[in-house]
């Protein structure tokens, strides 16, 4: 009797946890459904707003690229990129953003910003860590961006993302961010700055007083931007930061432009990131009345005075060696993707051109080998015919 009622108690537990099995699996199926469920409502509400789309600023696009990319909903897994723009700063980015904003929903991504805590631009190594992990498991394509130093995810072991980045002449980027903080600009015109009650002393005024926010040393941020996180990048002059800024450039940046040159700097986007991610945003820009965002209320003309005291400190000769870096390499790759424009196309032919006109590739393939069978010379000689 005593065998007969343990025997019972322990059926009824095994029934219990099956029972609780049961229940952990459905809710687990539940909670995938719902997921599967919400990324298709987003790739259903990207298609149809690309079909129903009366926006006039989508009006210019040209047609054929539009019916290439019009699969990009679906494009494959390894096309899904994953771009991360860690903005320098008071170089246009604000604008940069806006395009991508505007375009999200057209060409089906995502758009994230981090905000970096207490306004830093580095990251503990285990927040870098964090942070690869994340944008590399979560959904894509995406564009993330904010104002952080370069971070490596190969030295975590993690497939690089399309780095992409914008540089300005360094103290013309300055003289922005001091007029900046003491006028504001015309995306929030409303919001005080911390220097608003500052506002009547002029940057040269500034310069010949000495005052702490008009310093050569702070025009050191886009060489330490594109090095990194290590110590090293922040020393201002520092030689080797300036080498490994260069490096990056060259090595771990997919695209690398100059604020004055944003729109070529966008038709270049449009060719190197995969998925039609930025499909015609060159032209949302010339179109767009976001294009020039966040323009400083009010800047005074530098003195030659000035301008010359700058020219002779260290730093600014090496920011602008970088920025001068940049430039070239930039206007290197422009000239050699678009040969007719680089070379002066003028005037009304030179508006006309569009990234669907560009040339064809100069190379082709020869000599394959295995040679195609019997089968597929038929089908091709079929065809001919």
């Amino acid at each position: 009797m005593f065998f007969r009622v343990r025997h019972q108690k322990m059926v009824h537990v095994y029934l219990l946890v099956l029972v609780i099995l049961g229940i952990l699996v459905v809710l687990g199926a539940m909670i995938a459904y719902h997921a599967l469920l919400r990324e298709q409502h987003f790739q259903i509400q990207v298609a149809v707003a690309k079909l129903a789309s009366g926006d006039s600023n989508y009006r210019n696009f040209d047609s054929s690229a539009s019916q290439y990319h019009q699969n990009s909903v679906m494009i494959l897994e390894e096309q899904k990129p994953l771009v991360i723009y860690n903005r320098v700063p008071k170089t246009g980015s604000t604008s940069f953003v806006n395009v991508a904003y505007d375009l999200h929903s057209y060409n089906a991504f995502r758009v994230l910003h981090v905000n970096v805590t207490g306004n830093s631009h580095l990251l503990s190594i285990y927040d870098q860590f964090r942070f690869i992990d994340n944008t590399t498991r979560w959904m894509r394509p995406a564009f993330y961006h904010g104002h952080f130093a370069y971070i490596d995810f190969e030295r975590y072991g993690y497939k690089k993302p399309y780095y992409v980045q914008l540089l300005r002449k360094p103290l013309d980027r300055l003289v922005s961010y001091y007029y900046f903080l003491r006028y504001g600009d015309d995306y929030r015109p409303h919001l005080v700055r911390k220097k608003h009650m500052d506002s009547s002393t002029t940057f040269d005024e500034c310069v010949e007083r000495g005052g702490s926010d008009c310093q050569a040393n702070l025009l050191w941020l886009q060489i330490p931007f594109l090095c990194g996180q290590s110590a090293d990048c922040w020393i201002p002059g520092s030689e080797w930061a300036l080498r490994q800024a260069k490096r990056n450039v060259l090595e771990k940046y997919t695209l690398v432009g100059v604020t004055e040159k944003m729109g070529e700097y966008l038709q270049m986007l449009e060719l190197v990131i995969p998925g039609g991610m930025f499909r015609n945003a060159s032209e949302h820009f010339k179109h767009s009345s976001k294009s020039h965002l966040r323009k400083t209320a009010k800047k005074y003309p530098v003195s030659r005075k000035t301008v010359q005291k700058f020219h002779e400190s260290t730093v600014w000769q090496m920011e602008n060696e970088l920025y001068a870096f940049v430039a070239r390499e930039f206007a290197f790759a422009y000239g050699k993707q678009f040969p007719n424009i680089s070379s002066g196309v003028s005037g009304t032919m030179k508006k006309h051109l569009k990234i669907s006109a560009i040339p064809p590739p100069s190379f082709r393939y020869e000599k394959i080998y295995p040679k195609p069978s019997n089968q597929h010379k038929k089908k091709k000689n079929t065809a001919r015919v």
